[in-house]
């Protein structure tokens, strides 16, 4: 909550200060040149960052979403592969005497 407040103040400060700087400049780029207002200059260019962030938070949160995923099979290969081994060690009366000697041959 804090973040989303931290970022409207943010925003608000760069649309105050695009409004209060709207004369018209001249923009180069590359071979290209024009006059526009300095108000689209500055919200056009936060709402470029904005986009860029949005994206690259996206692509950071897909990645930890399949990273989550890959690790959640994982587990349950896992408690699949421990559920086989234990479960031939227990018999359908619990483990036999047989079997507690051969694990302990100095009984």
């Amino acid at each position: 909550m804090l973040i989303l407040v931290v970022a409207l103040l943010c925003a608000l400060l760069v649309a105050v200060f695009a409004v209060q700087n709207s004369g018209p400049v001249a923009v180069s780029f590359f071979t290209w040149q024009f006059e526009m207002s300095l108000v689209l200059i500055i919200l056009g260019a936060a709402a470029l960052g904005a986009v860029a962030v949005f994206l690259l938070g996206s692509v950071r949160l897909l990645r930890q979403g399949r990273r989550l995923k890959e690790a959640a099979q994982r587990a349950e290969r896992l408690e699949a592969e421990l559920a086989k081994l234990t479960a031939p060690a227990q018999g359908e009366n619990g483990p036999a005497a047989g079997d507690a000697a051969e694990r302990n041959p100095s009984a």
